[in-house]
């Protein structure tokens, strides 16, 4: 049995799903500190498909203490970033082959009526992976009740924290993204008891309406391009190391 877990971000692209596939239990942690300019609040798409050019949309987090959880910080203005998203997807995405299905998912998670960051990103992958029919038990280390519990994963780093989660949820193999591997260390893992793989994404390619195809776009680029059977299949193309 293996755990995987992840700090909510917004749209992320298909590795991030790919992780929450292959494991048995996916933890979201949204009491993980905010990092401005980071991924939590925004991704890329399409801007000009003909030309292949991209764009970074994002939504607008309330100024607030640097130091505060994503699940401390809100979004400022969820339905005018939401529909500004939805116009690009409209103008640039409406002849892709699964706009429409796609389109409506968006509509359906952007009528999530909470502008905590975290628990907004939560919903919005937690809808996506049903969506792709992702059988994996989600679950959220904000939401555990037990004050010890929060208080020693607070005081822990980075690896002490992950080793918590796993042994909390009683998982002996724990799995983390590839580009982890500088951080993670399989013998400190391995010391206690758990056993580190990391999650490397094959070379996808799929049609895209563009000149060139470009790789590791939101999600939502891969739902636009691909009805959900295509992007089941894609979602398992991946290796463990």
């Amino acid at each position: 049995m293996a755990l995987g877990a992840m700090q909510p971000y917004l749209f992320p692209y298909l590795g991030y799903f790919q992780l929450m596939d292959c494991v048995e239990t996916y933890v979201f942690c949204g009491n993980l500190q905010y990092i401005k300019r980071g991924w939590v609040n925004r991704n890329r798409i399409f801007t000009n498909m003909r030309e292949s050019e991209t764009y970074s949309f994002s939504f607008s987090v309330v100024k607030d203490d640097y130091t505060k959880n994503i699940n401390q910080r809100y979004y400022g203005n969820l339905k005018e970033d939401g529909d500004k998203l939805k116009r690009i997807l409209f103008q640039v995405y409406k002849k892709a082959v699964n706009f429409e299905e796609t389109y409506g998912l968006v509509e359906d998670i952007l009528s999530f009526q909470n502008d905590n960051v975290a628990y907004f990103n939560m919903n919005a992958n937690y809808q996506i992976a049903k969506y792709l029919g992702i059988q994996t038990k989600i679950t959220c280390a904000d939401m555990i009740e037990d004050p010890v519990f929060q208080e020693n994963f607070q005081q822990l780093d980075y690896e002490g924290r992950v080793i918590y989660i796993c042994n909390y949820f009683k998982e002996k193999t724990y799995v983390n993204a590839i580009n982890g591997m500088s951080l993670y260390h399989r013998d400190y893992f391995a010391a206690e008891g758990i056993d580190l793989k990391f999650i490397k994404m094959d070379e996808i390619v799929y049609p895209q309406l563009s000149k060139q195809f470009v790789s590791h776009l939101s999600i939502l680029d891969v739902l636009m391009h691909n009805n959900v059977q295509d992007a089941q299949s894609l979602l398992r193309r991946y290796q463990l190391v």
